[in-house]
Protein backbone atom coordinates (compact mmCIF):
# COMPACT_ATOMS: atom_id res chain seq x y z
CA UNK A 1 0.00 0.00 0.00
CA UNK A 2 1.47 3.23 -1.02
CA UNK A 3 0.42 6.72 0.30
CA UNK A 4 0.73 9.75 -1.07
CA UNK A 5 2.44 12.76 1.19
CA UNK A 6 0.22 15.49 2.25
CA UNK A 7 2.36 18.15 4.70
CA UNK A 8 5.16 18.17 6.75
CA UNK A 9 5.64 20.84 9.69
CA UNK A 10 9.91 20.88 10.29
CA UNK A 11 10.80 19.12 13.81
CA UNK A 12 7.21 18.53 14.45
CA UNK A 13 5.07 16.26 11.80
CA UNK A 14 4.98 14.54 8.48
CA UNK A 15 1.36 12.81 7.13
CA UNK A 16 0.46 10.71 4.47
CA UNK A 17 -2.58 9.86 3.40
CA UNK A 18 -3.27 5.93 2.35
CA UNK A 19 -6.19 5.98 0.27
CA UNK A 20 -6.88 2.28 0.34
CA UNK A 21 -7.14 2.08 3.78
CA UNK A 22 -9.24 5.48 4.15
CA UNK A 23 -6.54 6.93 6.64
CA UNK A 24 -4.05 9.86 7.26
CA UNK A 25 -1.43 8.51 9.09
CA UNK A 26 0.95 11.30 10.99
CA UNK A 27 4.22 10.41 11.42
CA UNK A 28 5.10 12.42 14.90
CA UNK A 29 8.84 13.70 15.16
CA UNK A 30 8.28 15.63 18.24
CA UNK A 31 4.54 16.42 20.38
CA UNK A 32 6.11 18.80 22.74
CA UNK A 33 6.75 21.20 19.77
CA UNK A 34 4.58 24.57 20.09
CA UNK A 35 3.03 23.60 16.48
CA UNK A 36 1.34 20.26 17.95
CA UNK A 37 -1.88 21.52 18.07
CA UNK A 38 -1.83 22.99 15.06
CA UNK A 39 -0.95 19.83 13.13
CA UNK A 40 -3.18 18.21 14.60
CA UNK A 41 -6.15 20.21 13.24
CA UNK A 42 -4.43 20.92 9.99
CA UNK A 43 -4.36 16.37 9.62
CA UNK A 44 -7.89 16.68 11.10
CA UNK A 45 -8.77 18.82 8.41
CA UNK A 46 -7.14 16.74 5.13
CA UNK A 47 -9.35 13.44 7.10
CA UNK A 48 -11.98 15.34 6.15
CA UNK A 49 -10.67 16.48 2.55
CA UNK A 50 -9.84 13.19 1.95
CA UNK A 51 -12.84 11.05 3.22
CA UNK A 52 -10.53 9.66 5.54
CA UNK A 53 -12.03 7.61 8.22
CA UNK A 54 -9.03 6.50 10.66
CA UNK A 55 -6.14 8.85 12.11
CA UNK A 56 -2.82 6.60 12.35
CA UNK A 57 -0.42 8.22 15.05
CA UNK A 58 2.66 7.03 14.32
CA UNK A 59 4.97 7.37 17.97
CA UNK A 60 7.84 4.91 16.50
CA UNK A 61 10.23 7.86 16.44
CA UNK A 62 9.72 8.78 20.41
CA UNK A 63 8.68 12.20 19.82
CA UNK A 64 7.92 12.71 23.81
CA UNK A 65 5.22 14.21 25.19
CA UNK A 66 2.77 17.25 24.65
CA UNK A 67 2.65 19.66 27.26
CA UNK A 68 -0.26 19.61 29.65
CA UNK A 69 -1.84 22.54 27.26
CA UNK A 70 -1.46 20.85 24.41
CA UNK A 71 -2.97 16.96 26.20
CA UNK A 72 -5.71 19.00 27.60
CA UNK A 73 -6.19 20.69 23.93
CA UNK A 74 -6.12 17.12 22.35
CA UNK A 75 -8.74 15.27 25.09
CA UNK A 76 -11.26 18.59 24.12
CA UNK A 77 -11.15 20.66 20.98
CA UNK A 78 -8.73 18.16 18.87
CA UNK A 79 -11.37 14.89 19.68
CA UNK A 80 -14.11 17.41 18.65
CA UNK A 81 -12.43 18.37 15.10
CA UNK A 82 -11.94 14.85 14.46
CA UNK A 83 -15.32 13.50 14.79
CA UNK A 84 -16.39 16.86 13.14
CA UNK A 85 -14.15 15.86 10.13
CA UNK A 86 -15.54 11.98 9.85
CA UNK A 87 -12.27 10.48 11.37
CA UNK A 88 -14.16 7.12 13.19
CA UNK A 89 -10.91 5.80 14.58
CA UNK A 90 -7.57 6.74 16.17
CA UNK A 91 -5.26 4.09 15.92
CA UNK A 92 -1.65 4.25 17.67
CA UNK A 93 1.37 2.85 16.36
CA UNK A 94 4.21 2.19 19.52
CA UNK A 95 6.49 -0.02 18.00
CA UNK A 96 8.41 -1.22 20.83
CA UNK A 97 8.48 1.97 22.84
CA UNK A 98 6.68 1.20 26.14
CA UNK A 99 6.64 5.08 26.68
CA UNK A 100 4.91 5.67 23.48
CA UNK A 101 2.22 3.19 24.77
CA UNK A 102 2.08 4.83 28.51
CA UNK A 103 2.10 8.53 27.16
CA UNK A 104 -0.87 7.86 24.46
CA UNK A 105 -3.22 6.50 27.25
CA UNK A 106 -4.18 10.12 28.31
CA UNK A 107 -5.45 11.30 24.72
CA UNK A 108 -7.12 7.84 23.84
CA UNK A 109 -9.10 7.62 26.90
CA UNK A 110 -10.52 11.23 25.99
CA UNK A 111 -11.12 9.68 22.14
CA UNK A 112 -12.76 6.62 23.49
CA UNK A 113 -14.68 8.49 26.17
CA UNK A 114 -15.98 11.23 23.29
CA UNK A 115 -17.33 8.36 21.12
CA UNK A 116 -13.92 7.27 18.54
CA UNK A 117 -12.66 3.66 18.77
CA UNK A 118 -9.11 3.72 19.92
CA UNK A 119 -6.78 1.03 18.88
CA UNK A 120 -3.16 0.49 19.83
CA UNK A 121 -1.10 -1.49 16.79
CA UNK A 122 2.78 -2.62 17.08
CA UNK A 123 3.48 -1.57 13.04
CA UNK A 124 2.38 0.79 10.75
CA UNK A 125 1.56 -2.13 8.47
CA UNK A 126 -0.87 -3.59 11.48
CA UNK A 127 -2.40 -0.30 11.53
CA UNK A 128 -3.19 0.13 7.87
CA UNK A 129 -4.99 -2.87 8.10
CA UNK A 130 -7.15 -1.99 10.97
CA UNK A 131 -7.45 1.46 9.33
CA UNK A 132 -9.09 -0.88 6.07
CA UNK A 133 -11.07 -2.59 8.81
CA UNK A 134 -13.25 0.69 10.07
CA UNK A 135 -13.61 2.01 6.63
CA UNK A 136 -15.08 -1.26 5.70
CA UNK A 137 -17.65 -0.93 8.48
CA UNK A 138 -15.97 -4.21 10.25
CA UNK A 139 -14.35 -2.46 12.98
CA UNK A 140 -14.87 1.24 14.94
Amino acid sequence: MAGVFLFKIARTIECVHYAEASAVVAHWESLSTDECCAAIERGSEECRRLGARSWIVDLTRNPGVPTQEALNWMGTTGVELARKNGVRAVINVHGDSVLASMGSKRWTRSASEAGLATYDTRTLADALALAAEVAAGRAG
